[in-house]
């Protein structure tokens, strides 16, 4: 899935360290041709700026 397609609420998958962490979007915000997404995990709060076009795996 493309980043500037997540909605609050779609829950995407990564690979760290041999674990699978789930991350729920809490919010997005196109800024530019940039977008601000801030997700949830068991690990807290983060937010970090992707390139629309970039991808990431939808749970």
């Amino acid at each position: 899935m493309k980043i500037k397609e997540l909605k609050q609420g779609d829950r995407i998958t990564q690979q760290i360290d041999n674990s699978t962490i789930a991350f729920e979007v809490m919010s997005i915000q196109q800024i530019g041709r940039r977008f601000m997404v801030t997700f949830r995990s068991a690990f807290g709060i983060e937010s970090a700026s992707y390139q629309g076009e970039a991808c990431v795996t939808a749970a």
